[in-house]
């Protein structure tokens, strides 16, 4: 429909089936049955089927049993270690994760990195949540709490990403620090320069001061615009655990190398001479 919202990813609803698959697997119908005698809102229902399709009727009327579903399938989750109550409550709330992956739009996060960043805070939001204090509104915490550190952490990764600058520029900056104006008043050093021009900056005094492997990240993340995780999927291949450990491991590394050149890069600036 020409104007509508963007559509969710085929990954996304492929996750979501398999957790619904998940909730309903024979297997974990015990888990449920026993889980029934302890919780008062289950009573009624027979099976997890039940109790999902009593969450998906979205009529004013039915909140209150919608709102004691979704504290007895939170205190599950955070009770038990069995995939049930993991797998239900995202199948329960898959309208209002589908809701939210459509909002993220932008590049700053890949989006298959996407899709799993709204599922995985969902849920550690809901393994978090204080029941016992916040009694009331569960649903409308959920999906607030949910949202907020999505956008955090979206606001994060976007922090780190910077201008676009072309290879003129580059070829203008990257040759000499020394062409670099380093005063903006007579009195105090400027460090206010852009982050195009202090960027490049930086990689040319890390191409004097550090090691090989440490300039390799920042011309990959810094001058060619390269994502670290696009960066490091070339260093490691096939092994989705290691890979994960590099990135985390460049992405600290390569915020300390920032941190230490910048400094470098104010400590070069030459003092204005005395005097008015």
């Amino acid at each position: 429909m020409v104007g509508g919202p963007p559509p969710v990813s085929d990954f996304f609803d492929h996750l979501l089936d398999l957790l619904r698959a998940e909730a309903l697997a024979p297997r974990l119908q015990a888990v449920f049955a026993a889980a029934r005698t302890q919780r008062p809102a289950f009573a009624r229902h027979a099976t997890l089927d039940s109790v999902l399709a009593a969450m998906a009727d979205a009529r004013e009327e039915t909140y209150p049993e919608r709102e004691a579903l979704t504290r007895a399938l939170v205190a599950e989750m955070q009770a038990s270690s069995s995939p049930a109550w993991t797998a239900a409550l995202a199948t329960a709330y898959a309208p209002m994760l589908r809701r939210l992956r459509r909002r993220l739009l932008g590049n700053a996060v890949p989006r298959e990195d996407l899709d799993q960043l709204v599922l995985a805070t969902f849920l550690s939001v809901a393994r978090a949540f204080p029941l016992s204090r916040w009694g009331d509104w569960t649903a409308v915490r959920l999906r607030q709490q949910t949202a907020r550190e999505v956008f955090r952490y979206l606001r994060k990764e976007r922090a780190e990403q910077h201008e676009t600058y072309t290879q003129e520029q580059l070829a203008e900056w990257l040759p000499d620090v020394r062409s670099v104006t380093p005063v903006e008043s007579p009195r105090r050093p400027s460090v206010r320069r852009s982050f195009v021009k202090r960027d490049a900056v930086l990689v040319h005094l890390a191409q004097a001061t550090l090691p090989r492997s440490d300039v390799e990240v920042l011309m990959a993340t810094v001058v060619r615009r390269e994502k670290l995780r696009a960066y490091v999927s070339r260093l490691v291949e096939g092994d989705a655990a290691e890979a994960e450990r590099t990135y985390q491991r460049l992405k600290r590394q390569r915020t300390r190398l920032m941190q230490r050149l910048r400094t470098q890069a104010v400590d070069a600036v030459p003092q204005p001479s005395g005097g008015c």
